[in-house]
């Protein structure tokens, strides 16, 4: 049976993270996740803990006693008990069904997985973002066309609201970490930011959400009027990193804004994952389960 070691170097590679990544999500240095998988060190109970949280399985799994992702009182369907092949079929399907069938038909096969019991962000991450790169693949093939992709996106934006309706209005409590998080202007490509702010929501984070198409002169005045103790910006085509840097480099000239943390994250960070820090950044995150992290470690609040 496999130990500890095994099953996160396994559990890493499934999410396509590099021990970078992972480390840098959990706020330690890369050769800590490095020795945890070469049986160098043992993590304590509260990393352990944190583990089995970000990668949606059970102590028992995480740390090779047992074969079965969930416990043993997990005793809801079919959809949770091969969750990894379960989750990647229905990515294939979910996908299918919004090119040729519609949106309709896409939201009952995504109700009827949540229904079944699969959590909500396991949607997000197994089906919702490996159905998004295949768009993303197809559309850099010449096999889909740009207002194709848009309506898919704008699609799954739509499915995850039903599935998670954002409030209204937040009330402002006291300890309550607030963020602003959106897509640069430029982009038309908000699914990203809008699963981070759905993620943070679950945190019990209070997220105003601007979408796109805010210039930096409007998100300096949204600053100043919500003030946030993290902006998280969004960027998807490589580029508009500029215009992040942009916002960036004007959030630190503005004194009442210059201390406020800023998280970047999106698919244009991900084949340099040192471009975070080039254009003035304080972190960044591969997904966004792994932004709740990001985020926790910048304010400097429980993850």
């Amino acid at each position: 049976m496999a130990d500890f070691a095994t099953r996160l170097r396994d559990l890493r590679k499934r999410r396509g993270l590099r021990q970078m990544d992972l480390a840098q999500s959990f706020g330690v240095a890369q050769t800590t996740i490095a020795n945890y998988e070469k049986k160098l060190r043992f993590p304590d109970e509260r990393m352990l803990g944190r583990f089995a949280d970000f990668f949606d399985v059970s102590m028992d799994f995480l740390l090779g006693r047992s074969d079965s992702m969930r416990g043993p009182d997990d005793d809801v369907a079919e959809v949770r008990k091969e969750p990894a092949a379960q989750a990647a079929g229905l990515a294939v399907e979910y996908l299918d069904t919004l090119r040729h069938t519609g949106f309709e038909a896409a939201m009952q096969l995504i109700d009827t997985a949540f229904r079944n019991g699969m959590p909500y962000r396991r949607i997000c991450q197994e089906i919702f973002e490996p159905a998004l790169k295949e768009v993303g693949r197809l559309w850099e093939l010449g096999q889909l066309s740009v207002g194709a992709e848009h309506a898919i996106s704008e699609a799954t934006v739509r499915v995850m609201a039903k599935l998670f309706p954002a409030p209204d209005a937040e009330a402002r409590q006291d300890g309550r970490p607030r963020c602003v998080c959106l897509s640069v202007s430029r982009e038309q490509h908000v699914l990203g930011a809008a699963m981070v702010t759905d993620f943070l929501r679950l945190e019990g984070w209070s997220v105003v959400f601007p979408g796109a198409n805010l210039s930096t002169g409007h998100l300096l005045e949204l600053l100043k009027a919500e003030r946030p103790d993290l902006c998280a910006i969004s960027v998807t085509l490589p580029a508009n990193v500029s215009e992040a840097r942009e916002m960036i480099a004007a959030i630190r000239e503005t004194e009442p804004l210059r201390s406020l943390p800023v998280m970047v994250g999106g698919q244009a960070f991900q084949n340099r994952m040192d471009l975070w820090q080039e254009i003035g950044a304080d972190g960044t995150a591969v997904n966004a389960e792994a932004a709740v992290a990001t985020a926790a470690r910048l304010v400097n609040r429980p993850a």
